[in-house]
């Protein structure tokens, strides 16, 4: 999964507004991105690093985002559970 988050052109601070794409990698997360935008793709420029996009005045970067884990445990028992072994 990935988070497209807008930012800013001039001060590259985000602007609030933020898209989730499940996808499972960085070019088909653009491809994502673009048709969530209905953007042609001819019109998007691309970093190389493929972290940056930018679509006329707006900028766009991908994130990777995980899903939240399940383990079953509550929180009190997963922060024990760092600083001890949990005994069964």
């Amino acid at each position: 999964m990935f988070k497209a988050i807008e930012l800013d052109a001039a001060s590259r601070q985000r602007t609030g507004r933020e898209l989730v794409l499940d996808t499972d990698n960085r070019q088909s997360a653009i491809d994502a991105l673009l048709m969530q935008l209905d953007v042609p793709p001819a019109t998007a420029v691309v970093d190389p690093t493929r972290t940056i996009v930018r679509v006329g005045e707006r900028l766009w970067t991908l994130v990777r985002s995980a899903p939240p884990e399940e383990s079953g445990l509550s929180g009190s028992q997963r922060r024990a559970g760092a600083k001890h072994k949990q005994v069964r």
